[in-house]
């Protein structure tokens, strides 16, 4: 049986475990002996080509999330029609207008920044990342694909996972970053707590009558969000989350009853919309995993928390982890020689940098979708009223955008690279 060794074992080649591994592998650089890191990933990303449509699949990338990848390579390799930036931020609720007395309105000019954030393709993204691993010249990050894990065990001083085909890899490391429905946290048997939102992401891409400005739309409806996400070609990318009955409905509308559904969830805030992709919904749940780490493994981006998509701030978190855990592993073994990576008690250093945060965001994510899908017209009522207030309120907004933006967080991670 075909046994190889690794310090790092990244289970998961998707954008976060990317990044986390193509990050150690920079800090790393003149580390002796070097650092032996792999991605586990049954298939690498498909070729793309250039005149391809845009698809479906796009993620809100935050200022810090571009820091992250602009550190991993990947943002330079995007191409540029395939992300687009966004300088405003309006949110208000059905009840109300885009620009009423119950809306609330971010601008980067208030935050001392370029844009907001982008609107990225996401298998361009990936595409980057994997496509940079692989070329890279230094060689720092093996890529391993063709065979799947199938089986976990402990061994002295390491994790050994074994693939379909039969071989054995063992690691002084175990990373999971396999998503929301983690073989690793599965197979570590790591208990987590969920929630089944009962809703659907319907998504979709659609022209309109007005440009989006460079904004991003969404307004609260009574059964969830829905937003207008600006594309570099002038069309807005649509995430309607609704209940997953309702997501079934207007999926099999014709493509003109659902845009005129659609263009009267937004408040025709961009004039009549017009569909120009395939429609497609995702179920939305919530998870998060009560032990990130422990000896010799730590989970990062979905593996260890999934959350309600309505602010986009799901792929930021991850990319935060990626960087967190490159950065405390990289600490830790440039400072003492021959030092383990696997060590319980470095890996909870990553954990409490980052668990605190996650659960931050996730209580306010939970909490606005509750107020604004209630039941209670009161509490509905009061909510749009407290839009407004904030709206007035500069210094609130300013706190509020730079949670938004990930900027503290960046600034943080950045001071200790």
């Amino acid at each position: 049986m075909i046994q190889a060794d690794f310090d790092v074992l990244v289970v998961g080649g998707g954008v976060t475990g990317l990044v986390c591994a193509s990050l150690l592998g920079k800090f790393l650089v003149g580390y002796r002996p070097r650092l032996r890191i792999v991605v586990l990933e049954a298939q690498a990303p498909r070729p793309l080509a250039a005149d391809a449509d845009t698809d479906l699949r796009v993620v809100a990338i935050a200022p810090a999330g571009r820091g992250i990848l602009q550190a991993a390579d990947a943002w330079q390799a995007l191409p540029p029609g395939r992300m687009a930036a966004f300088e405003s931020l309006r949110v208000w609720q059905a009840a109300s207008t885009p620009f009423g007395s119950g809306s609330l309105g971010f601008d980067a000019a208030d935050s001392g920044v370029p844009e907001l954030g982008h609107i990225v393709e996401h298998d361009w993204l990936r595409l980057g990342l994997w496509t940079s691993l692989a070329d890279s010249a230094a060689g720092s990050v093996t890529l391993l694909t063709g065979s799947a894990p199938v089986g976990l065990r402990r061994d002295a001083g390491a994790i050994v996972v074994q693939l379909a085909g039969g071989e054995l890899l063992r690691t002084r490391l175990l990373v999971g970053a396999d998503g929301s429905e983690s073989w690793v946290r599965e197979q570590l048997q790591l208990p987590s707590t969920a929630r089944d939102y009962g809703q659907s992401a319907l998504v979709t891409h659609v022209s309109s009558d007005r440009p989006h400005r460079r904004t991003a739309w969404q307004c609260f409806t009574p059964t969830g969000p829905v937003a207008l996400l600006p594309l570099a070609d002038g069309r807005s990318s649509v995430v309607w989350s609704c209940f997953a009955a309702e997501a079934r409905e207007l999926a099999a509308l014709a493509d003109d009853e659902f845009a005129a559904r659609l263009t009267v969830a937004t408040g025709k805030v961009l004039g009549n919309l017009r569909v120009t992709a395939r429609r497609l919904c995702l179920p939305l749940a919530a998870r998060h995993t009560h032990r990130y780490t422990g000896e010799r493994f730590a989970l990062i981006g979905d593996a260890a928390h999934q959350i309600h998509p309505l602010a986009g701030q799901g792929i930021n978190l991850g990319l935060l982890d990626a960087g967190a855990l490159a950065e405390t592993l990289a600490a830790h073994l440039l400072a003492t020689r021959l030092a383990d990576p696997g060590d319980a008690l470095v890996l909870r250093r990553y954990e409490r940098w980052r668990k605190g945060e996650n659960l931050l965001t996730m209580a306010a994510m939970e909490g606005l979708h509750r107020v604004f899908t209630s039941d209670f017209d009161s509490l509905t009522r009061l909510a749009t009223a407290g839009l407004g207030v904030v709206d007035r309120l500069p210094l609130i907004k300013r706190l509020l955008a730079d949670q938004a933006t990930g900027l503290r967080r960046y600034r943080e991670l950045h001071a200790r690279l």
